[in-house]
């Protein structure tokens, strides 16, 4: 028996990005753990990461192509997928040109490799890609705007803070290693501050929890703002030297009393003046969360919160930070860029609203390809997606298992698991680090990998340009610039643990805008036809549904990735006032109703909700309930981020 012990990584889409060694034994991976060297990660990751080699053996994993006839799947061979897809996309491409054809190349894998069909639609002309985002694009449209980029401290500089403010993110569940760091801060004397309308796991480990209003997060530090201001608890000297706009910023910010931003967010104002004065005594480290930039004014609540770090002066000190991610792709200068200039025919549509785009497009939509995603449960509004695809004649999708997106397809292929081959896993979020993710086994039945996939698929459309160079090759070329700059080798990457960001975001304090400052007056937000300083924007809502519904991550699933191993339902959290309004018990049958659909969950008592705010876990499948029956397609006020958060509902009992 031979054992090997291979260090690879988690390729979820997740703030932590774990590095992973997985045991092998006779060609067969026999367990997973956490890479005890590696200086984040530390040898510990979530039960979801160690389902990495469960997932890979898992008995309804696809391992052959399939077919769709009539209502039913068939297997086919490899030749027989590529024969198919070859003629669907030569006869696509001559009768109604490459644009007809639509990707959804998504991120439920972080790695570098996969990215291998975005470079080859690109090398076939061009076609309609994806812009916007399910996820986070605008709290990092907002940092762009003020910073020029998105970038951090790092993970551990939290341990230098006087105080940690979580402002609408939930680590205990979706960050587990700052979560590591926070418990470890708090023992060190440093104060935990939670800002969220959820009681989470976090909130109930901090030393202090503030419930605000969802949504007016924004508002909240307007006023925080404020009251530093009108206190006299301005950092002078960064404002003076290091701000541009600041004075417009004050003039609107100083509109928001006591009185106001108390009315508004639900905040006593006791409360708002003890937080100005936190944010006076430095260092004060903020930890902004995906869940406040999930409102139609979502990016302006990012922005409002950068603001109140720039008027306090905690940007580009140890222990301070607006810390939202890192932008370590934009180091990444991969084959796919160097693809783009043969994608003349590209055309976008916002991945919110697919169905708009599918039902009006010109030419129409004839083949869409969809990988790394499951948009029938995670896109908003899945009722007009589903009824969308229907319009499109041709779909394949690209997956592990058989996902209700993988249902409506006509092919469905399998992929490659991270422990089957090669790549570097890289995120924007938490982690700085690149992780290099060696082959830990061979793929299963011969399962072709997406990157091999499009290179034979290249030479079967005589696509002559098309890089047909190893994976290892094209790895090095992807983090060539980062070598360059730092002075390493690709072997430094893959044998080690290595990080291009700085300890200290803006430490220098030149900053990546236009004016290489800090900018509270954006005139990049201006020319896109946005105010070009931070707001609050208030959300009207609809008397017919009264209820705002709130749908965080759950701890067992990253997004719809981990329910084949549940049997959970869906659960409707309620406080107890409206449960006794509307004459409910616990475990009660409820419709739960939108403008956009309806779904029957079953209820539960949760008394840290506000009277008019609700709750419910998404990823489930919809056979399970999933919840974006109920969202919609709209987007935050920049970056095209998908409003889930800015959904109401109403809520009936059924009568049994």
């Amino acid at each position: 028996m031979t054992i090997k012990k291979i260090k690879t990584s988690c390729s979820m889409d997740c703030f932590d990005a774990c590095s992973l060694i997985a045991t092998v034994s006779d060609g067969k991976v026999i367990s997973i753990e956490g890479d005890k060297s590696h200086p984040l990660t530390k040898g510990f990751c979530c039960h979801k990461g160690k389902k990495t080699f469960e997932r890979m053996y898992h008995s309804e994993r696809l391992k052959k192509p399939l077919r769709k006839m009539g209502d039913r799947f068939f297997e086919i061979t490899w030749d027989e997928a590529f024969s198919e897809i070859e003629e669907k996309l030569k006869t696509t491409i001559n009768e109604y040109g490459s644009e007809s054809i639509l990707l959804y190349s998504g991120y439920g894998y972080s790695g570098i490799l996969k990215n291998a069909d975005r470079m080859f639609f690109n090398y076939l002309g061009g076609v309609s890609v994806h812009k916007g985002s399910l996820c986070m694009g605008a709290g990092v449209a907002a940092q762009t705007y003020d910073f020029g980029e998105t970038l951090s401290n790092a993970p551990d500089d939290c341990l230098n803070s006087k105080t940690i403010v979580i402002w609408g993110r939930n680590p205990a569940i979706t960050n587990i290693h700052l979560y590591s760091n926070i418990k470890k801060a708090s023992k060190n004397g440093t104060k935990i501050v939670t800002i969220d309308p959820l009681k989470t796991m976090t909130a109930n480990k901090s030393d202090l929890h503030i419930r605000v209003k969802p949504g007016t997060d924004g508002a909240l530090a307007l006023g925080i703002s404020a009251e530093l201001i009108r206190s006299g608890f301005e950092d002078v000297n960064f404002l003076k030297n290091h701000t541009k706009g600041y004075e417009e910023f004050k003039s609107y910010t100083l509109s928001f009393s006591l009185s106001k931003t108390s009315e508004i967010t639900g905040i006593d104002e006791n409360t708002i003046k003890n937080l100005a004065k936190t944010y006076f005594e430095k260092p004060v480290a903020t930890y902004i969360g995906f869940g406040m930039q999930r409102y139609e004014n979502g990016g302006n609540n990012v922005r409002c919160i950068d603001a109140l770090a720039a008027v306090s002066g905690n940007i580009g000190i140890k222990g301070g930070g607006a810390n939202y991610g890192h932008t370590i792709d934009q180091l990444i200068d991969c084959e796919y860029t160097k693809s783009k200039i043969y994608g003349v025919n590209t055309k976008y549509y916002n991945i919110s609203r697919i169905p708009d785009f599918i039902n009006s497009a010109k030419p129409s939509i004839q083949c869409m390809f969809i990988s790394k995603a499951n948009p029938m449960v995670q896109n908003p509004d899945i009722n007009a997606f589903r009824q969308s695809l229907k319009k499109v004649p041709f779909k394949v999708v690209t997956d592990m298992f058989m996902t209700d997106t993988a249902k409506l397809a006509d092919i469905v292929l399998p992929c490659t698991s991270v422990l089957e081959e090669e790549d570097l896993i890289y995120s924007s979020m938490f982690t700085p680090y690149l992780n290099h993710a060696a082959k830990a086994v061979e793929p299963m039945d011969d399962i072709i990998s997406e990157y091999n996939f499009y290179i034979k698929l290249a030479k079967m459309m005589n696509i002559k340009d098309y890089p047909n160079i190893s994976e290892t090759e094209f790895l090095k070329r992807a983090v060539k610039p980062v070598c360059d700059y730092h002075r390493i080798d690709f072997e430094d990457i893959r044998d080690g643990y290595f990080s291009p960001s700085d300890d200290i975001a803006w430490e220098n304090m030149s900053f990546a805008t236009p004016s290489k400052k800090f900018e509270f007056y954006s005139e990049k937000a201006e020319e896109d036809g946005l105010n070009p300083v931070a707001k609050y924007i208030k959300k009207q809502k609809d008397s017919k549904y009264p209820y705002r519904l709130i749908t965080p991550h759950s701890k067992k699933s990253l997004h719809s990735q981990h329910y084949h191993f549940l049997e959970d339902h869906q659960i409707l959290f309620i406080n107890s006032k409206i449960m006794e309004t509307l004459k409910l018990s616990e475990d009660s049958k409820v419709l739960l109703s939108s403008k956009k659909g309806a779904l029957k969950v079953m209820v539960k008592p949760d008394n840290n909700l506000d009277d008019d705010t609700i709750m419910m876990y998404q990823g489930f499948r919809n056979e399970k309930g999933s919840v974006n029956v109920l969202t919609s397609g709209e987007t935050s006020d920049m970056g095209e981020q998908t409003c889930f958060y800015d959904c109401f509902c109403n809520i009936s009992k059924i009568e049994i």
